[in-house]
């Protein structure tokens, strides 16, 4: 069941000047030795702006992010060193990870916000990570991620200003279309239908899959206007496989086939932020999106609702698929593809 969302996120100086008028003082003579530090000075030491106590233990790195208003959700020990799991009491549902040096006290963040899946240390200073894809930022789930973060630098590493402190490499994220994907608005329980309208530009068949752009609604002002909060974005998309038919449906949520009329007013702000003159009424037709490719047959589009699906028989070459998102003319025509892929040994194992 879809829920529905609305898109919208001294005193220093003065104390030296006085200092410097007052006649010299004989240094006090010191007859006993400083006190010793007591384990309570020294976590409080390290709960401070810095690791000053060395090397860094569990407890002064939960000391040490508490002060800074985190909590520590999970510390893992590698060689010394710890990788630390952390975030806002509340938002329990999303971390952000660091590199804690223990010798020195370096401190590298690796991840920004993020709801992970699984994550693991695969050597000093470097995290495979997984996500779920959805955003810690924005009402959105995009796809699961999958990437590898390492530190650059030793523990004593200073990095230039201009310089990152760490190397990420991403991963594809390739999908069983057995299973079913949903990408878009998300209200963190789930699905969530938004008030975003969007007329389908162009579709179409590729070698390895299929291509769609999208331009505003031209029903109404309204829904023209709903297109260009913050940025533009491609429909919420869901996914369906039966496989007994082998038939892959895509379904594009709150898309039309066809928007506009002659003479729409429209047409004079669509020029005016770079679109082809006169668009609208803008239409693309129903029924067949041309021949079959290695990896579908029987492609078909039409209008279902407030919807436009898609549907395609897929070959028995079409082992797994992503989708790859873009925006053309200055943000303005969001677009996706969808592309399949051969089984793999090198990638998917050998039996």
């Amino acid at each position: 069941m879809k829920k529905l969302l609305f898109t919208g996120l001294s005193a220093l100086t003065l104390a030296a000047l006085l200092a410097a008028c007052a006649p010299e003082a004989p240094a006090p003579v010191q007859t006993t030795p400083p006190p010793e530090t007591t384990p309570a000075q020294t976590e409080n030491q390290a709960a401070g702006d810095s690791f000053l106590a060395l090397p860094v233990t569990e407890e002064s790195i939960r000391a040490f992010y508490g002060q800074e208003g985190y909590e520590v959700r999970k510390l893992t020990p590698y060689e010394g060193d710890f990788l630390v799991e952390y975030g806002y009491a509340s938002d329990p549902d999303t971390s952000m990870l660091d590199w804690v040096f223990g010798a020195t006290g370096r401190r590298v963040q690796l991840t920004a916000m993020d709801q992970f899946e699984a994550y693991e240390i695969i050597a000093a200073g470097q995290v495979r990570c997984t996500t779920t894809g959805q955003s810690a930022v924005v009402p959105w789930k995009g796809l699961p991620e999958t990437y590898t973060v390492r530190v650059l630098g030793d523990q004593d590493g200073v990095i230039d200003s201009n310089w990152t402190e760490t190397e990420t490499t991403h991963e594809t994220a390739w999908l069983d279309p057995a299973e079913p994907l949903y990408l878009g608005y998300w209200d963190g329980d789930g699905p969530a239908a938004s008030d975003r309208w969007e007329q389908l530009y162009d579709a179409r068949i590729d070698a390895d899959g299929l291509s769609f752009s999208f331009i505003p609604n031209g029903d109404s002002l309204e829904r023209f206007q709903s297109f260009f909060p913050a940025a533009t974005t491609t429909p919420s998309l869901e996914t369906s496989y039966d496989p007994d038919t082998r038939r892959f449906t895509l379904r594009l949520y709150n898309t039309s086939l066809e928007s506009g009329t002659t003479g729409s007013a429209l047409n004079g702000d669509l020029a005016a932020m770079g679109y082809p003159e006169n668009l609208y009424p803008c239409s693309f037709p129903a029924g067949s999106l041309g021949r079959d490719s290695h990896f579908l047959t029987d492609v078909t589009i039409q209008e279902e609702g407030e919807d436009v699906v898609v549907s395609a028989v897929l070959t028995e070459r079409a082992y797994r698929f992503t989708v790859e998102t873009s925006n053309l003319g200055y943000d303005n025509i969001p677009s996706f593809r969808i592309i399949f892929r051969e089984q793999n040994p090198d990638m998917d194992g050998r039996d």
